[in-house]
């Protein structure tokens, strides 16, 4: 019976592609109601293995799934197919509105006999070269209209890395031929980017293309890259003996040995002596000079002038990056103050990372790998600093972020490693391209982290009130025990607020991110976050931040974490003041990161400072008390004073105070006594 059912559902499958095939060469317009029809009407079958004995029966299952799947695999294709005619077809109408809005040239402008291109002069008045670069410059000129604007926005970049790498400033004019401008341009054979950079090429020349990046797409980068290729191309050809700007040129495009050869065979050395093999190579020389005749003529050629884009350096500025994992760039966007639409627009050179959820349904994430950035942000995008200083340390933790791996051991199946990291076979045989079930030791899974179930999204889950450690354990799909020990729990207790970590990939970012060595205190019946603050003189806003906490709740048992040893023990305390009373910005710091070194509050600091926002800049002084200058303030200590009341007086901080007059402790209090002079 089930085969005969088998045979019936392939027949139905196959009805239903041709239907697709016929709909996609019939009329577009029907896709949307085709898609939806085949996600509702064709289902994977379900198949529950454990109620099965019969091992032929079993096997004939697995071969109708593996049928399953080809056709499936022949439904994507055919929406590629479908997917590329819309391509077309756009493409088409784009053609015909350019053709409806395209400017008309001055059809008297004369082109003139010479014209100066990398410091050369060429010659136009030989009949044969005017006829060819009559029809070149007739050519450009039907596009040059729509890329003289976009000019503004790179010309001045280019100029800036030629002239510093001694490459001629007209080699700009490539790129107009190369790409027309676009970051995202690409050709046929592999070429992206503004300056259609070979992804072998591109890597031999240090530019970093791989899963996540593709900096061939970076406009900064890949134009120092082409100004190395250049001058590669230039050095090549001068030990050949010919020393041509213009042979190095055509090399970009064919390639320098292409170029020797022919300049050996026909035994020139000049670019305007030569006849090149391939009219393409000798014809993307003569559309640069034709683009720069146009470009420097605009108003004659257009009888109009074009408004430029502003410079890229003017309208975005460089935000630094340093990842230590893989990391989603939403929250890192927002604190930036734009959006991750802006941000993938302005930075095409981070690739966009799809996560599949289910068949035919992929999530686009702009996702960056470990290592350090520059990222391009608006300039009229007004940072938040106190959410950027908060990505920014989630940034430190090391895989933690949007991907986690696992390396397969001796003994490990896939069903392990899903049950491990709570997640499916398929979504792991999905995530690593894998088509079977085999791995081997050593072995590098990759994992989404944090992407299962309601997590914060971060690979944790935060306590709501009324939940208990269990109910967390079952919605998770996971073990009590399990969850206890990724987060170091000797008990079910938890608490409102707390961050529980679902993986243990995530518990790096365990309490803050806390450092190797740290110390906490066991919370004891009837202790306050206040009493704990106090016992080891650390602002309560310090406690909060380093355990995450959101509120003052505290209860017996609990951990919380202090800082490094030998940094805030009983009767100790951290050196928070310089012999200059200050702390100089370096880059990378936020005010919250000075507030936590010096154990002083933010809005302290702000105060100290006279500073409206949280924004600071390297190289800039932040006091750490009022008194900003060489000559120290002092205080006589009255009776019934405590160390706090006149830190508080002065405004300065309790730490400062204790590290500048030595002051010591006894039973967790600090001594100090009548008529004792402080100062600070």
């Amino acid at each position: 019976m089930y085969v005969a059912g088998g045979k019936n559902m392939k027949l139905r499958w196959l009805l239903l592609l041709t239907l697709v095939v016929l709909a996609g060469c019939a009329g577009f317009n029907n896709q949307s109601k085709i898609e939806d029809k085949i996600e509702t009407e064709i289902e994977e079958p379900k198949i529950d293995y454990t109620t099965l004995s019969d091992p032929e029966l079993i096997a004939e299952l697995e071969l109708r799934e593996i049928e399953v799947d080809s056709l499936f695999s022949v439904i994507d294709t055919l929406y590629t197919t479908i997917d590329s005619l819309y391509y077309e077809v756009e493409i088409l109408n784009n053609s015909l509105d350019d053709a409806k809005r395209q400017i008309p040239a001055n059809i008297e402008f004369v082109i003139p006999d010479t014209i100066t291109f990398a410091g050369r002069l060429v010659d136009l008045r030989s009949e044969r070269i005017r006829a060819k670069f009559e029809k070149i410059f007739a050519r450009e000129t039907k596009h040059a209209y729509k890329v003289i604007p976009r000019s503004g926005k790179y010309f001045a970049l280019f100029d800036s890395i030629f002239t510093e790498a001694g490459v001629p400033v007209d080699a700009k004019y490539l790129a107009v031929a190369e790409s027309h401008l676009s970051n995202l341009a690409s050709s046929p054979v592999g070429a992206v980017g503004i300056w259609q950079v070979m992804p072998k090429t591109g890597k031999s020349l240090g530019l970093r293309i791989d899963s996540f990046v593709d900096e061939s797409r970076d406009v900064f980068k890949a134009t120092v890259f082409a100004a190395k290729f250049l001058n590669q191309n230039y050095k090549y050809l001068e030990r050949k003996g010919a020393a041509d700007w213009l042979l190095a040129m055509a090399a970009y495009n064919a390639g320098p040995g292409s170029v020797a050869r022919v300049v050996r065979e026909q035994g020139a050395a000049d670019f305007f002596e030569i006849i090149l093999r391939v009219e393409e190579t000798n014809d993307y020389v003569w559309r640069a000079i034709a683009l720069k005749m146009i470009f420097q003529n605009e108003a004659k050629v257009f009888e109009k002038t074009f408004s430029k884009e502003p410079p890229i350096t003017e309208s975005c500025r460089v935000e630094h990056l340093n990842l230590k994992g893989h990391y989603k760039l939403d929250d890192w966007a927002r604190a930036q103050g734009t959006t991750i639409g802006v941000l993938w627009e302005l930075n095409p050179w981070i690739k966009i990372s799809k996560q599949k959820r289910k068949r035919y349904t992929a999530i686009n994430n702009v996702v960056l790998p470990p290592g350090d950035f520059d990222v391009l942000v608006p300039n009229d995008a007004k940072p938040d600093e106190v959410l950027l200083a908060k990505v920014l340390k989630r940034f430190k933790a090391k895989n933690a972020g949007y991907y986690t791996y696992h390396i397969v051991k001796r003994g490990d199946t896939l069903y392990d490693i899903a049950r491990k990291y709570n997640t499916s076979v398929s979504s792991l045989k999905s995530l690593n391209n894998k088509r079977s079930n085999t791995i081997r030791v050593g072995q590098k899974l990759k994992l989404y982290s944090g992407s299962y179930g309601d997590n914060d999204g971060e690979g944790y889950h935060t306590v709501r009130r009324g939940e208990t450690l269990s109910k967390i354990a079952d919605k998770y799909r996971m073990s009590l025990t399990r969850l206890k020990n990724i987060n170091k729990l000797k008990n079910n207790m938890i608490y409102p607020g707390q961050k529980l970590y679902l993986s243990s990939g995530t518990t790096s970012n365990y309490s803050g991110s806390m450092e190797k060595g740290t110390e906490y205190h066991v919370v004891k019946k009837g202790e306050t976050l206040s009493h704990i603050a106090d016992k080891y003189i650390i602002p309560v806003r310090n406690l909060q931040a380093v355990n995450n906490l959101k509120g003052t709740n505290i209860f017996p048992g609990q951990k919380i974490y202090l800082g490094t040893k030998n940094t805030t023990k009983p009767g100790t305390v951290r050196s928070s003041v310089t012999e200059a009373n200050y702390h100089v910005i370096k880059r990378g710091e936020t005010l919250s990161h000075v507030a936590d070194k010096y154990l002083i509050p933010v809005a302290e600091l702000k105060r100290i400072n006279s500073l409206k926002s949280n924004m600071v800049h390297p190289g800039q002084k932040i006091y750490l008390s009022n008194a900003k200058s060489d000559v120290a303030n002092s205080h006589i200590v009255r009776s019934g004073e405590s160390i706090s009341s006149i830190a508080k007086k002065y405004g300065v901080s309790v730490v400062s105070i204790i590290t500048k007059n030595n002051l010591k402790k006894r039973n967790g209090d600090v001594i100090i006594h009548p008529n004792q002079k402080l100062i600070f």
